[in-house]
């Protein structure tokens, strides 16, 4: 069939009649012609192939006007008649979904658009349909849907199973942590008892090994003589006991401290010598000490727990071997440049220990075996405390050993070489700030910190300026009412009256609307800041105070800007004085928590002045203890301590401050920064206390008459160790005589620590600090 290609209507129209009628043949969508009967009921006018084998009629079976109650019944009838009535009805074609039956019995889901044909009257003579089978995508989406059930019934079941899992951890957790408390506190009491006990015991075997020494001087006859010098053994033996016990307790209860202190290795070697240097000569063992050349004189440690592990070690080495001798090596394994690892080995040629007791030999209360204990005693703590000593302290210990041929064992421990500090000879004595003339002007000091005070007063003493001091805002007030003053700076918290309460009662006053009111605070905070301005405060100095800040301060609002001549200050601030101060300075420059340069740089190069700030920082806090304070008190002293810990250059100790009370402001509570606050305050003011003390005898005793001399000290020292090691009470006769010839010197703590110990019935530790003393006064 050619078309012609000129628009020809019948032409047109009967070749959209072909292609559909194709398409009624061949598509497998289900097409259907559906006629209106009389009485609103309908007949299958026609269908096509796709539609007839669903509906189960015979392919190329003629249908015209079928009658679909007869075909499929009255109820199905009903259901089709239904929709075609709606169809008809809205007279515009419909898309509807809908379930059906094969004719073969199986269920079948349609996509229907139906088609209402009318005549030219308007009356529906037709139904037109065209089905697509969607029965796999509901099939599809059925499944789906019974996923999501399912699925949601096992998001139930898994909440459950998590809830009750979720229970029963907290149930057991709970179980742990009452079962953990029981044992801390088991462990806590036990380890009390311990170390309570051992105190108590420790001290009545003082008095025996004392009084045994005592007894021994007196006329005896061999038999009381013999019964005493066993009554000695035995009490240095248990005193020996109790000793490792306490430690022991120590360890375990986790209180044992450690510090990290210059220290020389040399003098720690030479004295664990002289402790096994009389036994190894009683059983004519040699005696060898090798310290490496290379080894640092100085390192970072604690001098004493690594002096124990040495002793302990030597100690061992004498006991456990009859022929030959011991040999001790120090050296040391460079891990960086501030950082080496310090190695030690105690050699001897003893009895030797089996391999297969090696790695229970570190363990509590354990020794090779039996025979051991009863041939030569002890509690088989030594090792052990010495292994627990080494991984405290981030080393190790460990043992070589053959039956018969020896032992050798050796701890490495990782240590630090101290960096050079600053000598005084390098802090400056003086800086390019130079101070304004304000000598024509008289201010009011408000402070009732004593440091800041003394700050602020060293300051202004170059200026010539007149200063009152008042040490809180009702005595402010009270001075005012008295004196006339051209500026006013005040502290914000002071006790009776605070600064911000001081300041509003002073601007209700009309003759002192003007008068410029300077805020002193830690408070950097905006907050604060707008508190100050809404109290009438003209400006805020913030704490530490900086000299600089200080002058401008009062250039500003005095309007003053010629400074002093240089002359003046030259006479303000000599250097005569300072240099009387340097000794004291090298001192406090030893100190590794105190940047002793930074501080006297920041007050100006004043060193008389930063000197009576230390003095005047460790007299207000020697008798203060952090762990005992609570509340408002506590609160008080940090934000005092934050700034004056910093004008001293304890910047460590001020940072922990300045975060704790940030931390307390905001309502954390339990912060990690209070008990390195705490070591850190107590380790400074120990550390003072080293250093001050024979500074303030010096200045109490005024001149001493006698001359200090090095070796006079040891020769009296070496005196008095005899006494000590034989826990002699006669020793005391020796103090007076001590005491005055260390007057005025760097070693009078020292002397003081010694008698201290006696007096506790400590002869042990007496002896020690005694022979610690007399090495440092040898040297090199």
């Amino acid at each position: 069939m050619i078309l012609s290609h000129v628009y020809n209507k019948e032409e047109h129209d009967q070749t959209i009649i072909d292609c559909f009628l194709q398409m009624w043949r061949y598509s497998a969508d289900l097409m259907f012609i559906m006629a209106v009967e009389d009485g609103d009921e309908f007949s299958l006018y026609d269908n096509n192939p796709a539609s007839k084998a669903v509906m189960g009629l015979e392919n190329g079976s003629e249908i015209h006007r079928l009658n679909l109650r007869v075909q499929f019944g009255d109820e199905m009838a009903e259901q089709v008649f239904a929709t075609y009535r709606q169809v008809i009805l809205d007279r515009i074609p419909v898309s509807i979904e809908q379930a059906g039956i094969r004719g073969d019995g199986s269920r079948i889901y349609f996509d229907t658009l139906f088609v209402p044909i009318f005549d030219s009257m308007g009356k529906a003579v037709f139904v037109c349909g065209v089905s697509r089978d969607i029965t796999k995508i509901k099939d599809a989406e059925l499944m789906a849907l019974q996923a999501n059930e399912k699925l949601l019934e096992y998001s139930v079941a898994l909440e459950t199973i998590n809830q009750d899992l979720d229970r029963k951890v907290q149930e057991r957790t709970k179980e742990l942590e009452s079962a953990k408390r029981i044992v801390e506190e088991a462990l806590e009491a036990k380890s009390s008892f311990v170390a309570r006990m051992s105190h108590e015991i420790r001290t009545p075997i003082n008095a025996v090994i004392g009084l045994s020494h005592l007894s021994l001087k007196t006329p005896l006859n061999g038999e009381q003589q013999d019964y005493i010098n066993k009554i000695l053994a035995s009490g240095e033996v248990l005193l020996s006991l109790v000793n490792d016990v306490l430690d022991f307790s120590k360890i375990e209860a986790g209180k044992m401290s450690f510090e990290v202190v210059p220290f020389s290795p040399r003098s720690i070697v030479d004295y664990a010598t002289n402790m096994i240097a009389i036994k190894a000569k009683e059983k004519k063992l040699t005696l060898t000490i090798d310290i490496s050349a290379s080894l640092p004189p100085i390192l970072l440690g604690d001098p004493l727990r690594i002096q124990q592990v040495l002793v302990n070690l030597m100690s061992n080495a004498v006991k456990f071997t009859e022929r030959g001798g011991i040999c001790v090596r120090v050296y040391a394994e460079k891990n960086s440049d501030h950082d080496l690892l310090l190695r030690c080995d105690v050699i001897d040629t003893g009895i030797g220990i089996a391999k297969t007791f090696s790695d229970q030999l570190f363990q509590s209360f354990q020794q090779a075996d039996d025979s051991i204990t009863r041939e030569f005693g002890g509690t088989g703590l030594g090792l052990a405390i010495s292994r627990q000593l080494c991984e405290l302290m981030e080393g190790r210990i460990w043992l070589n050993s053959e039956v018969g041929q020896g032992s050798t064992f050796s701890f490495s421990l990782p240590l630090r070489i101290p960096s050079p500090k600053k000598s005084p000879d390098q802090i400056k004595e003086h800086d390019n700030t130079t101070a304004p003339d304000l000598s024509q002007y008289h201010i009011l000091l408000v402070e009732d910190n004593i440091i800041n005070q003394k700050v602020i007063l060293g300051y202004l003493d170059e200026t010539g300026i007149q200063v009152d001091v008042a040490g809180n805002g009702e005595e402010a007030i009270s001075k005012m009412n008295s004196q006339d003053y051209s500026l006013i700076f005040m502290d914000i918290q002071m006790p009776v009256m605070d600064g911000l309460t001081a300041t509003r009662k002073i601007r209700q006053t009309p003759k002192y609307h003007s008068i410029p009111i300077i805020a002193m605070t830690a408070h950097v905070s905006q907050e604060a800041k707008k508190q100050s301005a809404s109290a009438g405060m003209n400006a805020h100095l913030d704490k530490p105070i900086k000299k600089i800040d200080l002058y401008k301060i009062l250039q500003k609002h005095l309007n003053v800007m010629e400074p002093h001549s240089a002359s003046q200050t030259d006479r303000l601030e000599g250097n005569h004085e300072a240099s009387c101060h340097l000794q004291l300075l090298s001192n406090l420059s030893s100190i590794d928590t105190l940047e002793v340069y930074e501080a006297v740089n920041s007050l100006g190069g004043k060193t008389n002045l930063y000197i009576d700030l230390v003095m005047a920082f460790y007299e207000k806090y020697q008798d203060v203890y952090l762990e005992e304070t609570s509340g408002d008190k506590f609160f008080s002293i940090l934000h005092s301590l934050k700034s004056n810990s910093a004008y001293i250059g304890a910047f460590t100790l001020s940072s922990y401050c300045l975060a704790l009370e940030n931390e307390l402001n905001n309502d954390v509570a339990y912060s990690k920064k209070l008990p390195l606050l705490m070591d850190s305050f107590r380790e400074l003011i120990s550390q003072l206390n080293t250093v001050l003390t024979p500074y303030v005898s010096k200045v109490g005793a005024g001149i001493n008459d006698m001359v200090f001399s090095d070796t006079e000290l040891r020769n009296a020292l070496e005196r008095i160790t005899p006494l000590l090691i034989s826990s002699d009470f006669l020793v005391e006769s020796h103090f007076d005589a001590l005491r005055k010839m260390v007057r005025e010197t760097k070693y009078a703590f020292d002397i003081e620590h010694i008698i201290d110990d006696v007096q506790n019935i400590e002869f042990e530790r007496a002896y020690v600090k005694a022979t610690q003393l007399i090495l440092e006064l040898q040297g090199d």
